[in-house]
């Protein structure tokens, strides 16, 4: 969590200052000075500001151009190239509100949203005629079990990192808002009031956004068995390319692994250019174990809106697990870098590909790796993950002095890293050093037991599909 706040905090910096640029003459390019301009404010039925709205802008295929959130006023302020586009804004316990905004050079565009609540009866427009969803899927959610049955591909490493893919792609769906400013018990309440009036809603009319709805507080009142079916209904019923994605991400943050991968495919097949289901589809093969595959969809998904930053975070994570290179992975994030110089994350990652490639083989290549990773820590020197890398090159050129130091400001930075410590304790046993390599080896076992505790305990309170194929028996 740490890490995606870094990273959304730089990316909005990034974002307020590429407005200022664009509007000042002589200092932008053309593409940049082409650029409209499309604010408004997001409220709810009575008047009031929402916050955290999620506000996307769209080309009509879904594909994702620019993407921001509502602040404390519910204001929103987003620039794009002049086009016909759709603006999606979605916040959790509200309908989602989809405007076509057409974007001018003369004419900057100024929109009033306002967001019934998800249990408000509204008229749902009929999906497009050439819309048909296949019920002919190869699986059945059948049941649920502890998370603690899930299984794994690979190492630890590997598994935490599909974790993490799996409630990134999840959060996309829109479903993991901040939730509203009330205590537990009467956000309870309220979610139970809600599920009970979309039931007897349903009784009268089945349309696919008051099952969305349902599927949505299902999830919020850790019913995740009811709200997968209810993402389910919705498809059927509209078979666009949201409720695909819900569906989809819902299998796979409860590890319905190859489920979630059949309906990501057949999402894909009606919404090709849909990056996000391309990167859902990316954690969902990553969590299958099949690390080559699930680079090419993430890289797809970047090649679909090369300005979108959400595949190039999925493809860092992987990048940062996997023990060998991925393909295409270099050639991305070096994009992704020429886009966001100031960026620390597109420095490292970038980094690390490049480490993952060649090592120190190739004295120029080693050379760029360190420049990469200084200029990290040029932008935010509290990147410990950065110093940690830093330590290993030193480390792999025989300079243990320097590692040494490397190893110990990573600890500084971020004093939960477990492998500083270890590689820090490595370092003094070869420097025979036994009382610090002994005090960082402790350290190391005491970081990665508490980790272990907390993450054991987060999985067991997490819960898993049990998924039926066809032609299979229900495990007993």
């Amino acid at each position: 969590m740490r890490k995606q706040g870094l990273w959304n905090l730089s990316f909005a910096i990034t974002s307020v200052l590429l407005l200022l640029i664009a509007a000042i003459p002589g200092k932008a390019g053309a593409a940049d000075q082409a650029l409209c301009k499309i604010q408004g404010t997001v409220a709810d039925s009575e008047g009031h500001a929402i916050q955290g709205a999620s506000v996307r802008l769209q080309r009509g295929s879904g594909s994702l151009v620019r993407e921001t959130v509502s602040d404390a006023a519910g204001h929103f302020l987003i620039a794009a190239p002049a086009a016909d586009y759709v603006l999606r804004i979605q916040r959790t316990k509200f309908r989602e509100s989809l405007q076509p905004v057409e974007l001018s050079v003369k004419t900057p565009g100024t929109l009033s949203v306002v967001l019934s609540r998800s249990n408000a009866p509204v008229a749902e427009s009929k999906p497009r005629a050439q819309l048909q969803f296949s019920d002919t899927t190869d699986f059945t959610v059948a049941g649920i079990t502890d998370y603690t049955a899930a299984g794994g591909h690979g190492s630890d490493v590997n598994l935490r990192t599909s974790e993490a893919l799996a409630k990134d792609t999840h959060r996309l769906a829109g479903e993991a808002s901040q939730p509203n400013a009330y205590d537990k018990a009467a956000n309870r309440e309220q979610l139970l009031r809600e599920r009970d009036q979309l039931r007897v809603s349903l009784e009268s009319s089945d349309r696919a956004d008051l099952h969305r709805a349902l599927g949505d507080v299902s999830e919020e009142l850790n019913d995740p068995l009811s709200a997968v079916h209810e993402y389910e209904r919705a498809a059927q019923l509209n078979p666009d390319e949201a409720n695909y994605f819900a569906w989809a991400a819902e299998l796979l943050a409860h590890r319905a692994i190859q489920a979630a991968v059949e309906v990501f495919r057949k999402g894909i097949a009606s919404y090709p250019q849909s990056e996000r289901m391309r990167a859902g589809l990316g954690a969902a093969l990553y969590a299958s174990g099949l690390y080559v595959q699930a680079a090419k969809q993430v890289c797809a998904a970047s090649d679909l809106n090369p300005h979108d930053v959400t595949p190039y975070l999925f493809l860092g994570k992987m990048v940062q697990a996997s023990p060998q290179p991925l393909p295409c992975s270099e050639e991305r994030l070096a994009r992704l870098l020429r886009d966001h110089p100031e960026n620390a994350w597109a420095n490292y990652y970038l980094a690390l590909a490049l480490w993952k490639r060649a090592g120190l083989a190739d004295k120029a290549v080693a050379e760029r790796e360190e420049r990469l990773l200084r200029n990290s820590l040029d932008i935010d020197p509290k990147l410990a993950e950065a110093y940690l890398q830093l330590g290993i090159i030193h480390v792999g050129l025989g300079d243990t002095e320097a590692a040494v130091r490397d190893y110990e400001n990573a600890s500084k930075a971020d004093p939960d890293l477990a492998e500083a410590h270890f590689r820090l304790g490595q370092v003094y046993k070869v420097l025979n050093e036994p009382e610090n390599a002994h005090q960082e080896f402790k350290d190391y076992e005491r970081i990665e037991k508490t980790k272990a505790a907390a993450l054991e305990q987060e999985r067991r309170e997490s819960q898993q599909f049990v998924v039926v194929f066809k032609d299979q028996k229900p495990v007993r």
